[in-house]
């Protein structure tokens, strides 16, 4: 179960959804590679929560969870036209990273 399933507040993105990640850069620990960043993919599954790094190193248990799901970005989508037509990138991202598009 989830944080957002625990606290019974909705998730942001569902499985299928279209998301853009957001472009983001916070110091320390950042799951969405660069590469990511900014660009659009499709939501293929919900992974569980899991802590961020940084925040569990710091403060133990208590660390926040949050929800992650694995995005499908195509190599065009990341590439531009050099990358192979059927090429596709899947990234695990923390949901807070996501915004629906």
């Amino acid at each position: 179960m989830t944080e957002t399933e625990r606290s019974g507040a909705r998730p942001v993105v569902g499985v299928g959804d279209h998301v853009r990640v957001r472009v983001l850069n916070p110091p320390g620990h950042n799951r969405a590679p660069s590469y990511v960043r900014g660009r659009n993919g499709v939501v293929v599954r919900a992974v569980g929560d899991g802590r961020f790094p940084d925040e569990a190193a710091a403060v133990g248990a208590d660390a926040r969870r949050e929800a992650i799901w694995t995005v499908a970005f195509a190599g065009t989508e990341l590439w531009g036209p050099d990358a192979g037509p059927r090429d596709t990138v899947h990234v695990d991202l923390f949901e807070t990273y996501l915004e629906r598009t």
